[in-house]
């Protein structure tokens, strides 16, 4: 007996109907995908879009603190290719060139006015940003290192002949350790008692050898002391230098000076450019950009400072120690709190680091 399966005429009739709805629904499912990807494909470019431009002003707005910040350019936002366009009145652009959400612009603002002599930015490349020193409170933005760096600190202003204090005392004999104390003394002074006059530091002595120095501090109004303790930090690692004298206090005391031993005016050799300053020193290494091992790095402006008289294989030098912590990493910097006399017949202390940090621009 055979048996035949016959569609009725109902079946028959729903069957093209059923395949046909399939392909309705695979072509629904299709486009729908397809938009969807697209959506997140023209977010991705918005977002990467505004995320450099905001970008851009972050880091313009941190050069005003000090140093020469710098951005690295990514290769594309989104995909698609773009430009940037740098205002004067404080406005980053970034706009789509070609691909996916091309003609869009992007932007953002910053608190300063800006000046970019060249705009050839190009992915891939970096942007520079520092405070304009001519103009304070505008901000230069280059696409190549911005120089603007004096060779001294204060190169100008500097007498030709260095004073007592850095012939006699500071450079030659043994007094490195007193003239680290004695300079950080004299400044503190005139940071604490800016109602006196004509302060100077005429004499010293130890109390304690090596760790414990107490100076005699002159001005118009009065005479008074400080006390000045001191450590020994041996087995430094950090760059050339081997050991250090490291001035911990300075605090204002009663009581007098029995004999003090006279020393030159540190004040004489600071008013003639031959001293600097804690924050001329600071002042200074911010101004530049560092890197280490391939990290940008930039001295912040609370980082700590202490003299300090830091020997190497050639001498002992009075210095100013700054500390800071970056990323995660310890820096030590010890600096140098006099110039070099270039009639010296030995070579004077510039910067030593660690980890070794070197200028990028």
């Amino acid at each position: 007996m055979r048996y035949k399966l016959l569609l009725g005429e109902e079946g028959a009739s729903t069957f093209p109907l059923i395949v046909l709805f399939g392909v309705i629904l695979a072509f629904l499912m299709a486009f729908l995908f397809i938009s969807l990807y697209n959506q997140q494909l023209n977010a991705q470019v918005d977002e990467q879009a505004n995320a450099l431009a905001n970008n851009l002003a972050l880091t313009a707005f941190t050069s005003l603190s000090g140093g020469q910040p710098i951005l690295e350019l990514p290769r594309d936002v989104g995909g698609s290719p773009y430009a940037i366009a740098v205002q004067e009145e404080g406005i980053f652009v970034v706009r789509i060139t070609g691909g996916r959400m091309v003609g869009n612009t992007y932007s953002a603002i910053v608190n300063a006015s800006l000046k970019a002599d060249n705009q050839d930015f190009s992915p891939v490349g970096r942007v520079y940003f520092q405070e304009n020193t001519e103009n304070r409170g505008q901000i230069i933005v280059s696409p190549v290192p911005i120089e603007n760096m004096p060779a001294e600190i204060s190169g100008e202003n500097i007498s030709s002949t260095p004073p007592s204090f850095y012939l006699d005392f500071a450079r030659y004999g043994d007094n490195q350790p007193e003239a680290a104390a004695i300079g950080a003394a004299y400044f503190d002074a005139l940071v604490h008692n800016p109602e006196k006059h004509n302060i100077d530091i005429s004499g010293y002595t130890w109390e304690q050898e090596n760790s414990l120095l107490r100076v005699q501090v002159t001005s118009i109004e009065e005479n008074f002391i400080m006390q000045i303790i001191i450590s020994r930090e041996n087995y430094i690692d950090v760059g050339g230098v081997e050991n250090a004298w490291i001035i911990e206090n300075i605090e204002n005391i009663l009581g007098n000076i029995d004999n003090p031993t006279p020393c030159p005016s540190p004040d004489n050799a600071y008013r003639s450019g031959w001293l600097y300053s804690k924050q001329d020193a600071l002042d200074h290494l911010r101004s530049r950009t560092w890197q280490s091992g391939g990290t940008m790095v930039v001295v912040p402006a609370d980082a700590s400072i202490q003299a300090a008289a830091a020997t190497t294989n050639v001498s002992t030098y009075p210095t100013w120690r700054v500390t800071f912590e970056s990323d995660g990493t310890d820096y030590v910097i010890f600096y140098r709190m006099m110039p070099w006399w270039e009639n010296d017949s030995e070579p004077g202390f510039i910067f030593q680091s660690g980890p070794e940090l070197q200028p990028v621009v």
